[in-house]
């Protein structure tokens, strides 16, 4: 039941460079502690761990979801999301670059580290992974892989905990497989232009492997489900130049 906050800082884009912005936060020497000397909103603050915009996705992936894969494999569940407004680099962190080596980010990371564990366990455990797909949009749940299904209702049962009633799961036997349930996924969200970024995402994602695990020695099974979380940026509504659809948008995310 660990859970850890980290924070990452991202450079400054080309609008804040181009107005002559300069970084106001300073970091303590451990990276755990962040000070922000602004005039308006100064203060500090700490975290289990702080990134700063030097940070590679390697570096942030090792400290922040190592633990968590592991605990999956076990047969717990676990979950990283990322919270932050609009263009604080939210997908880029989860999702990055899936083509580069370099700039993939957590999600795809993860979904390797996963496989390569797979492959290389005793012959005595026979896996079975399946994967969905969603988002909040509205406050209604989304089947991204079967988007047709646009308001999914959500149950409760003793056995199964929490889940997503009629939500497609797709059994996936390697990385690239995976990969293209999120390429699929991705092309469905629902994105718009606000002022604060040019393609923001208007809903929260939910990427599921679950992962099973059969003892075929005794038979024993354990599964493990891995939650990706990535949210919508939340801001204040004046920032964004949201009006229509896209401003009732905006009062959905940070009211969910």
């Amino acid at each position: 039941n660990n859970i850890r906050v980290v924070c990452r800082f991202r450079p400054q884009n080309a609008r804040e460079i181009k107005e002559g912005g300069v970084p106001v936060v300073s970091f303590s020497d451990d990276m755990t502690e962040v000070k922000v000397e602004s005039k308006d909103y100064p203060g500090q603050f700490a975290f289990d761990q702080i990134f700063d915009w030097n940070a590679s996705q390697k570096q942030v992936f090792d400290y922040t979801a190592n633990a968590t894969i592991e605990d999956v494999m076990r047969g717990y569940n676990g979950t990283i999301f990322a919270y932050g407004q609009t263009g604080s680099g939210k997908t880029h962190t989860m999702v990055g670059d899936m083509e580069s080596s370099e700039l993939k980010g957590l999600t795809p990371r993860l979904i390797e580290s996963v496989f390569s564990r797979i492959f290389q366990a005793s012959s005595n455990f026979e896996f079975t992974v399946k994967c969905s797909y969603m988002e909040i949009y509205m406050e209604r749940v989304r089947d991204l892989l079967n988007p047709v299904n646009d308001n999914l209702p959500i149950h409760e049962e003793k056995n199964k905990g929490v889940y997503v009633k009629g939500l497609l799961e797709v059994f996936v036997g390697s990385v690239d497989e995976v990969y293209e349930v999120l390429r699929r996924g991705q092309s469905a969200r629902m994105v718009a232009a606000t002022n604060m970024n040019a393609e923001s995402s208007r809903s929260h994602s939910i990427l599921v492997l679950q992962i099973s695990q059969k003892n075929l020695e005794d038979g024993s099974l354990r599964t493990g489900r891995l939650y990706l979380v990535d949210l919508a940026g939340s801001e204040k509504v004046g920032k964004t130049g949201a009006t229509g659809q896209t401003l009732e948008e905006a009062k959905k995310i940070n009211k969910s």
